[in-house]
């Protein structure tokens, strides 16, 4: 059986000159932003802070083990 040929098309997405500053709003001082979180609620920056900080450890103590396995 022969291939058919498929056409593809290409959809292009561009923002009008008067929507360009949409989402500049949500970027617009940040850590004053995060102070402002952590200041009034430290147990929801806790929840945000933890799991990075928990990452991190892992993957240290992961390279470190990894660094030391070709000793033994």
């Amino acid at each position: 059986m022969g291939k058919v040929p498929v056409r593809l098309k290409e959809v292009v997405y561009t923002l009008s000159p008067n929507h360009l500053n949409v989402m500049s709003g949500l970027w617009k001082d940040i850590p004053g932003k995060m102070r402002e979180k952590f200041q009034s609620s430290w147990q929801n920056a806790l929840y945000l802070i933890t799991p990075g900080v928990a990452v991190y450890w892992y993957v240290e103590d992961f390279k470190e083990k990894e660094k030391q396995a070709h000793r033994y």
